[in-house]
């Protein structure tokens, strides 16, 4: 591994790795005003005025999940569980599927294209060095590795998807691997975290 260059673009750093509690925090603070203030009485209400912004809710939600493993607005499985929210279980898993396959293969070509210097940006300095540890000691088994973290969602496969990007590993065996086991991923991790938001929030 080449010497680490310590050039550092502090504030996007800072931006990047404030999103996700931003976004926890502002998710929170909607779900219980919407429910002390009785805005929807239930999820059906709420899924029936999304319904009034037809395609482009959609489209804008598959979109920010696009985004998310780039530059996470919320933590982890919170945005599939908005997509739920919004759209139903099953609508709301396949439209964050969507959005996370763009997402994610747009990461490994980022990183394919501009290497540690994209990594940099997007990780703190202890992702980093994780990030580093992974390439050098998983870079023969990429492959088994990526398949691993997507099927247990709550390793870190948007990790193992940068250093796939430094990998040998070919865009259409990446492109496989993803669009096979990230249906489970997305499913599995949004149910659970659905089940723990709604015992978490079920005394309000």
């Amino acid at each position: 591994m080449a010497q680490k260059t310590r050039q550092r673009a502090p504030w996007q750093q800072k931006v990047i790795q404030i999103a996700p509690v931003v976004g926890l925090a502002a998710f929170i603070l909607i779900l219980i005003y919407t429910r002390r203030s009785g805005m929807f009485s239930s999820v059906a209400d709420l899924q029936h005025f999304i319904k009034n912004f037809g395609n482009f809710a959609i489209v804008a939600f598959i979109v920010v999940q696009a985004i998310q493993p780039i530059v996470p607005f919320l933590p982890g499985g919170f945005a599939t569980i908005v997509g739920m929210l919004m759209f139903g279980n099953i609508p709301g898993i396949i439209y964050s599927y969507i959005g996370l396959v763009i997402g994610e293969v747009g990461l490994f070509l980022l990183v394919r294209r501009f290497g540690p210097k994209f990594a940099r940006l997007v990780l703190s300095e202890k992702n980093f060095d994780k990030f580093e540890t992974t390439l050098q000691d998983h870079t023969q088994d990429i492959k088994k590795l990526l398949i691993v973290c997507f099927i247990f969602p709550f390793l870190p496969d948007d990790l193992t998807c940068l250093v796939a990007g430094m990998t040998d590993l070919s865009f259409r065996e990446y492109l496989k691997i993803v669009l096979i086991f990230k249906i489970w991923s997305v499913g599995s991790y949004g149910y659970f975290c659905l089940f723990v938001l709604n015992k978490t929030f079920a005394g309000l």
